[in-house]
Formats: structure tokens, sequence, C-alpha cells
């Protein structure tokens, strides 16, 4: 407005009023709460329960709001609830009532819109200045406000024009002969009458005022024409033939002349093309094709129909938890029989996860049983989506988690395990209609987590592998190991780094003896966040000098190697016994396109490692130099893949479109040997049983869908001597690797060797070209020297004839 009033000045003759801009204010500063205050954010609903109407409330209005109905509200919605953030502070609260303050300025910077006093001394405090302010504005009686200026009137005096002349009239008339003229009237789009020169705002199209064409479904069907016809054949009358034959032969000497004769010798030649190619043909043979496929027993039984494919068992999917997101990462629990946990994360792009950064939010792990479809065993909470989960092999009440923020978290399961394994051996004694009874009120408990790392100590990206350490693994030169207990975690982040936690690390807090109980609890509570790492290796090539980021993480062939994967399709060895700051990467190799998402260890073969990329497949033996075996490029792209845990041929691919491959490498290594519909989206994860018998397969597709599938018989259970013909194969393929480099260098030798031929050849066509090509100046020379030569022997010739 100030511009354009300026220009309005400037055309009507006008000076400007300089008036002085008022200060741009500082910015927003969060305010810190006061202790024994927290802030929240209340929704209609919750507003409404409590009788609040948010339309006239005011900023900084108190409300008193019964205790009893905030503890049921938090005991009956569980972690949906308004109050759940403060559940802690509010559950340990003795007053009958609560004190509410709405504040619509937003003070503390984080979108709530109330706050709330937890504590009963800073409630007190609170009343006693509400009354003491009631007091003095009763004793200051009413009276007119006094007027505080903020710069308004500079800015009124600023939007004001003053004129400084007469104003100018002007005049505007028709000519007398384009008046009664014929009018022709048309439709013309606002947009072909715009004109930059006359008009300022540019015309748009309303999408207030569309019009939508309404659909209708109908259906129709075509049903044909039917016509009933009848036909009898004639059968003839049955008659017993018998035929009797001998083979034609032919003495020696008769067959020796027919053998050599012409006519043979052109039959040949005129046939030689096509029994040649019949006897190549006949050479192509598989050597891998198993002759006792056709002998497979039948024996096992599921139902009323034998399993030949890999088929869906059991599929879990939460309404609350899992609506909209994907599962991100699957383990199934050790030591007990038929529980997984499943990860489920938002599934958004990174610029919708850039657009609700820093704003709170929750993610989720769920436990879920066979014995329970519909509702979750139990359900861990954590302060980001989860991309790395696993189960500690010695105490499966500790689980560790790799957060998307960098951040990595750890649940104890134990007092939540305890409870469900009573109320199942409760259920267990009771009958089914006390079972229908209790159905509808089935609770989840869930566990917060116990330890979780700060932020400034963590990984500055996600958190993408995430692994138990060995029981004999020692850190450091200190000696911190985990003394056949395994406390150590290994995290692998894209930031370039590998970091190794304790869980065993919790410091205690420094308490006060004076302090009340919800203080030293919130100290406890504190040192939560606290959880601090044990040591950080920087992962560094050194050739090129740079820092590189792992993905995956398996461990290697000796004690202290490693095997990492990166975003760029490298896979690469590290060392982690090297000086700090020295680089530690002393192999990387480049086969894949793009991100290597699987990275994993045969559980046969300790010096075999599968890799999987988003077109391609590959095994590693013996060093990353070179693969030893690359499947063919996938027509869609490769997203998780696993072992088998009782073939060591078998392999499991998941693919974009919802599909297992399943690769049987005896059988054939060039395409797979069967394929299995999982999902009708992508798949984001799969992890095996560990039990042989049943076999499942946790699989995780995109739309936070938990599949459990069942491997047949045919796949679990492996053939005669498998492992030393997969041992045969390995060495085969590393035996074609070797040989293909050496070839590939006598090659190089020959393609020079060919390249120099072909330039020396090129050379002396080029010299045969130059002195072959016409030149007019050689051509005068030589007829000047040719007329030279016909004067000069002219004479001699002429006296001759005399």
């Amino acid at each position: 407005m100030a511009t354009m009033s300026a220009e309005m000045m400037a055309l009507l003759g006008m000076k400007p009023v300089e008036v002085e801009k008022p200060p741009t204010p500082p910015p927003r500063v969060a305010e810190e709460h006061p202790f024994g205050v927290v802030s929240l954010y209340l929704t209609d609903s919750t507003c409404k329960m409590f009788s609040i109407d948010k339309k006239e409330v005011k900023n900084n209005q108190h409300f008193v709001v019964d205790t009893k109905s905030v503890k049921e509200d938090i005991s009956l919605k569980g972690a949906i609830s308004d109050f759940h953030v403060v559940k802690g502070s509010l559950m340990n609260y003795t007053e009958e009532s609560f004190l509410l303050r709405y504040i619509g300025d937003d003070r503390y910077i984080n979108d709530h819109n109330f706050e709330i006093v937890c504590t009963k001394e800073q409630r007190e405090s609170i009343e006693k200045a509400l009354a003491e302010k009631l007091a003095e504005e009763d004793t200051r009686g009413s009276g007119p406000r006094i007027w505080i200026s903020l710069g308004s009137e500079a800015e009124i005096v600023a939007e004001s024009v003053t004129a400084t002349r007469d104003p100018i009239l002007i005049r505007a008339t028709k000519k007398r002969r384009d008046f009664y003229q014929k009018i022709a009237l048309a439709d013309r789009d606002s947009l072909e009458t715009w004109s930059s020169s006359q008009m300022e705002c540019r015309p748009f199209k309303d999408p207030s005022f569309d019009k939508y064409m309404l659909e209708q479904d109908t259906a129709s069907q075509a049903i044909p024409d039917t016509k009933d016809t009848a036909a009898q054949t004639v059968q003839k009358v049955h008659r017993n033939n018998q035929v009797q034959y001998m083979p034609r032969t032919m003495e020696i000497p008769e067959a020796k002349a027919v053998l050599s004769s012409n006519e043979m010798g052109d039959f040949l030649t005129a046939t030689k093309p096509k029994y040649v190619d019949a006897l190549q043909q006949n050479e192509l043979f598989d050597l891998c094709e198993d002759d006792f496929s056709s002998f497979v027993d039948d024996d096992y039984q599921h139902g009323d129909h034998a399993i030949t494919s890999v088929s869906e068992f059991q599929s879990f999917m939460d309404l609350n938890y899992g609506k909209s997101k994907m599962v991100s990462a699957i383990d199934w629990m050790p030591g007990k029989r038929g529980i997984v946990a499943a990860a489920v994360s938002a599934s958004s792009s990174f610029d919708e996860r850039v657009q609700v950064a820093g704003r709170p939010c929750s993610s989720h792990v769920l436990l879920w049983t066979f014995q329970d479809p519909i509702h979750p065993w139990m359900v861990l909470e954590s302060s980001s989506d989860i991309f790395s989960l696993r189960f500690n092999p010695v105490k499966p009440h500790l689980i560790a988690g790799g957060c998307y923020n960098g951040q990595v978290i750890l649940w104890d399961i134990t007092k939540a395990q305890e409870k469900q394994d009573r109320k199942d051996r409760r259920e267990a004694e009771e009958s089914s209609e006390d079972k229908e009874k209790k159905k509808s009120v089935t609770m989840t408990p869930v566990v917060l987590f116990t330890l979780l790392s700060t932020m400034k100590t963590s990984h500055k990206a996600i958190v993408s592998d995430i692994h138990w350490l060995p029981k004999d693994f020692q850190l450091g030169v200190e000696g911190a190991q985990n003394n056949g207990e395994t406390n150590l975690i290994a995290s692998v982040s894209v930031d370039g780094t590998i970091t190794f936690w304790d869980v065993t690390k919790k410091d205690e807090p420094e308490l006060d003896e004076s302090w009340s109980d919800e203080r030293k609890y919130a100290a406890f509570e504190e040192k939560k966040y606290a959880w601090t790492p044990l040591y950080k290796i920087d992962v560094k090539s050194e050739t090129p000098a740079r820092q590189v980021g792992p993905l995956k993480m398996a461990r290697g062939f000796k004690g202290t190697t490693y095997y990492c994967s990166t975003e760029f399709g490298q896979v690469m060895e590290v060392d982690l016994n090297m000086p700090t700051g020295a680089a530690n990467v002393t192999g990387i190799t480049a086969v894949h396109q793009g991100p290597v998402r699987v990275l994993l260890r045969s559980p046969f073969f300790d010096n075999v490692i599968l890799s999987v990329g988003i077109w391609t497949f590959a095994l590693w033996r013996d060093g990353i130099e070179k693969p030893m075996y690359v499947s063919r490029s996938s027509e869609g792209y490769l997203t998780t893949g696993c072992w088998s845990p009782t073939r060591p041929a078998v392999i499991y691919i998941g693919l974009i479109d919802g599909t297992i491959e399943v690769w049987d490498l005896l059988d054939q290594s060039h395409q797979p040997s069967m394929t299995a519909l999982v999902s009708s989206c992508q798949l984001t994860s799969m992890e095996f049983w560990k039990l042989s018998t049943p076999q499942f397969l946790a699989v995780g597709d995109i739309q936070g869908i938990l599949h459990i599938m069942e491997i047949p018989r045919i796949l679990r259970r492996a053939s005669y001597k498998e492992k030393p013909a997969m041992k045969n194969f390995f060495s085969r393929q590393q035996a074609w690797v070797v040989d293909v480099e050496t070839r590939a260098k006598g090659r190089g030798a020959e393609i020079a060797k060919r390249e120099a031929v072909k330039s020396a050849e090129k050379e002396r066509e080029e010299q045969f070209f130059k002195t072959c090509t016409w030149d007019d100046q050689a051509e005068l020379e030589y007829q000047q020297f040719e007329e030279q030569c016909r004067s000069s022997f002219q004479p001699t010739s002429v006296a001759h004839a005399a």
C-alpha cells in the first residue's frame, strides 16, 4: 500500500510526506515452562467434556478440572488421550482438581493451547496471585482508559494524500459519425481481452463455480443366443487286423557301393546343415535338472490340500496404530513361540517429512501373536519412526531400535510380558463363556522406552541398521565387553559413523533430600534421555580419501572385519581395529545400481554374503574385490531379501509389485524357480522364523499389513548333499570369475595388437592415397619436363634420318 500511494502521488504531482517508519519488532522467543506447569494441546472433544467453549474463552483464562475425570480419560483412551504426554505427573497428583489456563498467544511456540498445573505448591501460588490481582482491580475502580500510542497515527499520515494543485478537468466526446452504427455481439473469454497496460490483475478461473458432471454407475450384461443341436456318428464294424514286418538288409559289398556312390555324397551334402543343427541341439541339456523331482512325496498335508507353493498363513493389521503407515522393520522374538514384532512408520517422502519436521509425533512397534490376529499382544511407543529393530538374542525382553531422526532407543518389556503371561494362563483356565464376556474389554499394554540417546550424541541421519554384538566382543582399550551377556549394540547410519552403545550404562541422578517425590521421579525420568554412546568410528576410505556413509552392516569373516553397503551400490570391507582418524576401508566395489538394501551373511557358509540392490542381487566370497555371482536384472525394483534358514541354495527376494521370487541356485541360476504373490503393493521387509517346522516368513508391505507366509516342504527340506553341492557351485563361480579376469587381460593385449595393426594399415592407405592423388602442379612439371626431353632429342633423330 505504501508503494502504491507513492506512485499515485507522483502521477498527481504531489510530494510524498516523509514519515518515520516504526521499528521492526524483535523475533519471538519461546518462554520456559515454570516448575510444575506443563503445556499441552486439548482437542474440541476434550474441551466439550470439561464444558470449555473455545470460541468464547479468553487468553490467560483459568479453569478448574476434576482430577477423577482426567485420570478416567487417560485410562480409557490410553496413548490417544490429550493428557497422555503428562501421564506420569498427573497420575501421582493427589488433589481433587487440576488448574487449567488457556494460552492463546502460544507463548511456548509449540502449537499448544492450554497449560496444566501438576503440583500443589504451584497451584497455590497461582491462585494467590489471581486473588491479589482481583483485589487490586476492585480498589482501583472503573474509569477511562489512557490511550497509548503504538505508531498508528504515523501510518495514517503516511497513507494520506494532500493535493498541491487544482484538479485538471478532462472531457471525452465521441464523433458524430460513430453514432447509430451496427453492433456485432459475440462471446469472448476474459483472457483474450486482458491487457497489461490497462489491467493490473490477470483474470483467472474461479474453481468455486466449476460445473461437475454427475457420474452414474450402470451395469449391463450381454446374454449370448444359445441353440441346442444333436449329432450322431456312424460306428463302423471292428475288424481284427494283423501286420508283420522284417528289417531290410543289404550285403556288405552292396552297402559299400551305395555309401561310396555320388548320389549318397550329394544327399549328405544337401542335408549337412540340418543334421549338424540336430546334433548341436542334442548336446544341449540341463545339468542341474533334478531327476527325482517327479517323485516328490505328498505326505505333508495342510487341511485337505497339499501345499506346493508359498501361501499366506495369517495376516496382521491394526487400524489404530498402523493405518496409512508401512511396515519398516520386522523381527521374531527368540525363546517365545509365535510372537513377531513389526515397526509401523509413516510412508512419507523426504519433502513431506521436512514440512512436519520439529513437530511432536509418536511412532509404535506392534508385537503380534498367532492367538489374537486382531489386537496386538503389546505396543512399544517411540518418539520417532523406527527403521531398524532387533531383539536381544540372550535377553529377549530387551529390544533395540533405530529411529528416523538418528536416535537409538531401547525398550524393556519384562513387566508387560509378565502381565501378558499371567493373562494368557488365566484365559486358558477360563471357560468359553467367560472369554466372550471379556472379549469386548481387551486392553493392549503400552510400553514406554527405557533408554533414548541424546540428539547431540546420536547419528545425524536415519539409523538404517542395528546389531547386538556377539558375546566375545570387546571394545576399546579400557575393555568394555559383553561378558557373555550381549549388552553392546552397534548402530549404522549414512552419516558415515558406526556407533557402539552399552545398555547397562545408566547414570544415577544426584538427588536432594529436600526434593519432593514428584521431583525425584522427574530426575529419574530425565536420565532416560541422557544415554550416550561408548565409542564412535568414522568410516573413511583412502582411495578416494573421503568419508563413506554405510547403509547396512554384516559381520565379516575375520575377527574385527565387518562388511557395509552404501547408497551408491557399493559393498566395502571395514576393519574396526584401526587407529582413530586413519582410513579403515580396506576394499570397496561398486556392483549395484542405487542403494544396497540388504546385506546378510549366509547361515550355512561363513565366507558368503548376500547383497541386494534395486535391480540385481549378488553373492560375495572371501573378500570384496568382485562378486562371484550376479543375478539378471529384474523387471521391477528389488526391495528386500533374505536367506533360507534350512536350505543353503535358496534365496528369497521381495519386489516392488508385491511378489516374492524364490531362487534355487542348484535348480536354475538364470531365473527364479518360483514366484509367489504376497500383496498388491510394495514389500518393505521380510524376516524368517528360526524354527524349521513349521517354517514361517514374515513379510511387511507399504500399507502396514504384516503377512505370515507358510513355506512348503519342498522349499524348507534340504535335498541330499545340498550343502556340498552348493559349495561346489560357489567354487565353480569363483573359478569362472578368475578365468574371466585372466582372459580379459589376454584380450586386452590382443586388442592392443589389433589396434596397432589397424593403425599401420591406415597409415599405409593414407600414404598410398597421397601417392595416387592427382596433383596439378606435379602434372604441369611433368609436361614441361616431357617437352624439354622432346626438344632435346628431336635434332639427333632428324640427322639420323638424313
